[in-house]
């Protein structure tokens, strides 16, 4: 089973530098390693099996491989939602220290020599609380994905949750801490843990399932409305910067072309969290430029998704998340490609599949 070169954050022009960075780190952690101050993830629990084959109309993306689909993998040996861990120290950069031993599976990223060579000595002590091992920290889909759905896997949540300084700092992170009662603490120098809970990633990547979809709508609270029949909803990505990786797509055709059909365009860069709970009602059909907003769909019941990619930057994530929340008709449109608008036409004056 190959793993697609998408799963990479960045973009080709960022690709060269993310390459020589992650050989480096792989040096120093095996250097670290040999030393006994590293230990990474053991190899069997990073094992994976191959599951169901979720398929997609439209277009197919050179990272894609050559079907219209995508093999679902999971990990071969199911991991625990969490581990207690007795005096844990955990460093602003999101490192996890045992016994001044860097454990991968209790860090928040992928250890590189920032956080090998990070102070860990304690300067704060906390009696007990959560932290989350993951491998991003980056973006809103980091935030829903590697954060809130491996939270939303505990029957309650009652201590305090420890990040990473950068993530706990940024405005969704405390708006939906906020927003569904979580204490979020932001690491602003190590911190010793005395009883320490490390919540594990149990999904493997982007690839979702429908238990940790539904675990992530009962966290947040989610009361979806039915939407109108023939709606249409487009999340452009027109004037939005990303944090991640530099994407172009014709948006302000695609607004015109939804426009036009009495559809409704939602700017990402300037939506609030109302507006898109809002949008439900409008959302039997959703379009999006690949992008984090598309996570926002745990909000709304839509019967069809049409995902506009370019080759530079695409994932499968949301092909999974999408089938999770029920999904079955889920278009892949790629805006590099000639005739845009006339392919978007086409897929709109398509029968959907019946769910």
């Amino acid at each position: 089973m190959l793993i697609s070169a998408a799963f990479l954050r960045h973009s080709k022009v960022q690709a060269p530098m993310a390459n020589l960075r992650s050989g480096v780190g792989k040096v120093w952690r095996g250097l670290f390693s040999a030393a006994g101050r590293y230990r990474p993830i053991p190899a069997a629990e990073t094992e994976t099996v191959q599951g169901e084959f979720f398929p997609f109309k439209g277009d197919i993306p050179r990272e894609a491989g050559d079907e219209q689909g995508q093999w679902l993998l999971r990990f071969a040996i199911e991991r625990p939602v969490f581990e207690e861990v007795e005096n844990l120290v955990v460093t602003p950069c999101g490192g996890g220290w045992k016994e001044g031993v860097l454990f991968e599976k209790y860090s928040a990223v992928k250890p590189g020599l920032r956080m090998l060579l990070a102070d860990h000595q304690p300067k704060k002590t906390a009696p007990g609380g959560y932290f989350i091992q993951s491998e991003h920290v980056d973006t809103f889909g980091d935030w829903m994905g590697e954060y809130l759905t491996p939270l939303a896997q505990l029957p309650h949540i009652d201590a305090p949750v420890f990040l990473p300084a950068a993530l706990a700092a940024k405005t969704y992170v405390q708006r939906d801490c906020a927003r569904i009662g979580i204490e979020c603490v932001g690491v602003d120098e190590p911190l010793l843990i005395k009883r320490a809970k490390v919540m594990r990633q149990r999904r493997f990547v982007r690839y979702w399932r429908p238990e940790f979809a539904s675990a992530l709508a009962r966290l947040l609270k989610v009361t979806p409305p039915s939407p109108a029949p023939g709606s249409l909803l487009y999340l452009s990505r027109h004037g939005e910067r990303s944090e991640v990786a530099d994407r172009t797509h014709p948006n302000l055709i695609v607004e015109d072309a939804v426009r036009k059909r009495g559809g409704v365009v939602l700017r990402t860069a300037n939506a609030t969290l109302d507006d898109y709970i809002k949008a439900g009602e409008k959302a039997e059909t959703v379009l999006f430029d690949h992008g984090s907003a598309a996570y926002n769909m745990v909000y709304w019941r839509p019967r069809r998704v049409i995902e506009f990619v370019s080759d530079d930057w695409w994932m499968n994530s949301f092909l999974f998340f999408a089938a999770s929340l029920g999904v079955e008709d889920y278009t892949i449109l790629c805006t590099d490609w000639p005739g845009v608008a006339e392919r978007l036409d086409a897929t709109l004056d398509a029968p959907m599949e019946a769910p």
